[in-house]
């Protein structure tokens, strides 16, 4: 039976949320401009070949971070009510996968530069999996500070760590540091973020271990880690095959193309991800605000980030022939194709939430089975047909009707079907297409002008078209989201 959510809790939901939001989309603004910026200067500095290799060890990297997750993450976020005993219990039990796997990293560094068939990743992997030995103390604070959604803090804390961060990488790279001036920093920055996000979630660790407490949050948990794992195998394969099939300068172009066009999917995981779930489990037995909730935050990321990503893809050519060498020109068309693939995963991760939110994690694991086979095939015939272009072209065209089934699911879950969602987008795709209609025809009337001329005249023209389309089509929506602005104001 739902259980209806009162009309207060719900005010004050949003309230939280919305505050939330805005200060996270302020800090990850300053902090994705940084990468951005950052990631242009070292690859001046630095060749394709060191990102492809840093590119190749996060594979593994991250691959490992699932495992000693265990889904406990998620599970303390959804769990009703939590208990000190299940606080500690959980921290122990990341602590000891973090020193196993720590270990076996450290051991086994001569095995990885032949599993991945490249000398000297195998030291990479192991400086970098001594960040394993401090996930239990932000996988603990993440938790608590997600489930009060009070993420504010957090993200103003990783915002000033990624400034240093980026900051040191760009001295070592300057002082002639080579691959390390990519790994040294982020080594020690995820460090600092996690004891960060300790201190301030407030929660202090006891020596306290009770394995009943734990078993509810394992159940839970296991079909999130295994899920996850498919998951990150599924997103990772693309890089993967590229760097034992192409080799590492490829992989270093694609790797390039592939962090402009996830900048945006990242900055929404900082923002619009961390607040999504926790609201979508605070209304798991309320299917009619469920569905509300989810239309929503659907509804304002298509609008915001469809243009964005249509825009990136547009002004590649002139963006990387301004601020890059022309030997990195040949990750103008993968950046273009991976533009359309990242929004599309954008929407699956959200629909994922609310599949998760509602229990349905054994359903969120098949997608992910299916994602992982579909684009292993896709990819490898992209292979087949040339360079990393056609890779590209491959991983987004198989990836479409995953991303339909995900979110006809998420709906099913919230008592709708896909042609409510489909309904919000409607607009903002119309907007979208008069926007790169516009922008094509200034860049064919400015052929002659040079990069800087061309970026200027796109964007301005661009966001202006997309803006005139969109009063058009829906009048009250520039007044529609300046009355939400108030919420933060008065939280």
């Amino acid at each position: 039976m739902a259980k209806k959510t009162g009309e207060s809790e719900i005010g004050n939901l949003r309230s939280k949320a919305i505050c939330s939001l805005t200060w996270s989309f302020a800090a990850k603004l300053v902090s994705q401009g940084g990468t951005f910026l950052a990631t242009i200067l070292l690859a001046r500095i630095l060749g394709a070949g060191e990102f492809g290799l840093v590119a190749l060890s996060l594979v593994y990297i991250g691959f490992v971070q699932i495992f000693i997750d265990a889904g406990f993450l998620h599970a303390l976020v959804q769990r009703s009510a939590l208990t000190q005993r299940e606080l500690s219990g959980c921290f122990w039990l990341l602590l000891v996968a973090g020193c196993g796997a720590f270990s076996i990293s450290l051991l086994a560094s001569d095995s990885l530069d032949g599993l991945f068939a490249v000398t000297g990743i195998g030291l990479i992997i192991a400086v970098q999996s001594s960040i394993f030995l401090f996930l239990p103390f932000r996988i603990i604070a993440q938790a608590l500070l997600s489930r009060d959604i009070c993420l504010d803090e957090m993200s103003k804390r990783e915002t000033a760590i990624s400034v240093l961060r980026l900051a040191t990488s760009l001295c070592m790279a300057w002082q002639g540091f080579g691959v390390w001036s990519l790994v040294i920093p982020q080594v020690v920055g995820e460090i600092a973020f996690s004891l960060a996000c300790y201190r301030r979630a407030g929660w202090r660790l006891t020596a306290e271990f009770d394995w009943k407490a734990l078993k509810p949050l394992l159940r839970f948990g296991t079909d999130i880690s295994l899920s996850r794992i498919i998951w990150f195998a599924a997103n990772r394969v693309d890089q993967l095959i590229i760097g034992r099939v192409l080799g590492t300068e490829a992989l270093g172009f694609y790797s390039l193309a592939l962090q402009f066009a996830s900048a945006l999917p990242q900055f929404a995981s900082a923002t619009l991800s961390r607040v999504a779930f926790p609201v979508f489990a605070m209304l798991q037995h309320d299917p009619f605000r469920l569905k509300k909730a989810f239309i929503g935050v659907m509804r304002y990321m298509t609008l915001a980030c469809l243009p964005a990503f249509a825009g990136i893809a547009l002004v590649a050519p002139d963006l990387l022939g301004l601020v890059f060498a022309p030997s990195w020109l040949q990750a103008v068309v993968p950046l273009q194709v991976l533009c359309i693939l990242a929004f599309l995963k954008l929407m699956e991760a959200m629909a994922g939430f609310v599949v998760n939110a509602r229990g349905r994690t054994r359903l969120n694991l098949r997608f992910n089975v299916l994602t992982l086979v579909v684009s292993t095939v896709g990819i490898l015939i992209g292979t087949r047909l040339g360079g990393v272009s056609a890779v590209a072209c491959m991983a987004t065209i198989s990836f479409v009707p995953i991303v339909l089934l995900v979110m006809r699911a998420a709906m099913r879950e919230c008592g709708g079907g896909l042609g409510d969602l489909l309904a919000v987008v409607r607009f903002p795709a119309v907007a979208t297409l008069a926007m790169i209609i516009a922008v094509l025809c200034i860049e064919t009337l400015l052929s002659g002008a040079g990069h800087v001329h061309r970026l200027i005249a796109m964007v301005a023209v661009g966001g202006a078209v997309y803006a005139a389309v969109m009063v058009r089509l829906s009048p009250g929506i520039i007044g529609e989201i300046r009355n939400e602005l108030p919420r933060c104001q008065t939280a």
